[in-house]
């Protein structure tokens, strides 16, 4: 009995030996994992964006030298893209580039095999608006022709210019000025003196002079530009 008990004894002394020696070992593994994990840990994370749009730089710290990496992308669930840094730090500086303006990106930092994502919500930043796509609005100029007036930003036609550059000054010069912006005043049309022929009236009667509508015409309708519409006033006239 007293052998017996003795063997029971030592076999309950070398299981409590084990079982003391397994959870001191445990207690150290997870004391050495939970210190390096609290000495990487990013603190003060913090994403600048930069002024041109396609840039952003992300920032932390941290209470031992490592080298990080931020995976980041457009998406929370997609974050394949990543930047890392070249030399281990306690103050980390990444830089992410060829990002598109005005755009909401996601990122994680990582150390080694530890993952940072804030508490399982990935950080996040706004790229800014593209500054060369807010363009100041053009201010409209107009190309005067030597001799024009001008009033205000658009040219005053008048009717000495040959604006269609034809080798003569007519009515089409001044519909061409027109077209490119100009503006014609009341009187800047080109007034010719009607040609006037005799009518062929029976002998003795009165001669009545008549305009020939064939020829060169005033400006019937007074629009500033002599065209068709003032060979038909000027054929009404004539009834």
């Amino acid at each position: 009995m007293k052998k017996l008990n003795i063997k029971t004894i030592v076999i309950f002394v070398v299981l409590a030996v084990v079982m003391v020696l397994l959870v001191v070992g445990v207690t150290q593994i997870r004391t050495f994992m939970s210190g390096a994990a609290g000495g990487v840990e990013p603190a003060g994370v913090s994403a600048v964006p930069g002024n041109d749009g396609k840039t952003a730089v992300i920032t932390w710290t941290s209470d031992k030298e490592s080298i990080g990496k931020v995976e980041y992308g457009a998406t929370a669930a997609s974050l394949v893209l990543m930047s890392a840094e070249t030399a281990e730090t306690t103050s980390h500086n990444v830089s992410l580039t060829s990002l598109r303006s005005d755009t909401t990106y996601y990122y994680r930092i990582r150390v080694g095999d530890e993952v940072f994502d804030n508490g399982g919500i990935p950080y996040s930043f706004k790229t800014k608006s593209d500054a060369s796509a807010v363009a100041p609005a053009a201010v409209p100029t107009v190309s005067t022709t030597p001799g024009t007036a001008s009033t205000g930003s658009a040219t005053t036609c008048d009717s000495k210019t040959d604006y269609n550059k034809d080798g003569s000054i007519n009515s089409l010069d001044l519909a061409a000025c027109k077209k490119s912006g100009g503006k014609i005043s009341p009187g800047s049309a080109t007034v010719v003196t009607p040609v006037v022929t005799k009518s062929t009236a029976k002998p003795g009667s009165a001669s009545t002079p008549v305009v020939d509508c064939t020829k060169t015409i005033p400006d019937y309708n007074s629009d500033g530009i002599i065209n068709g519409l003032d060979r038909v006033n000027c054929l009404k006239s004539r009834r």
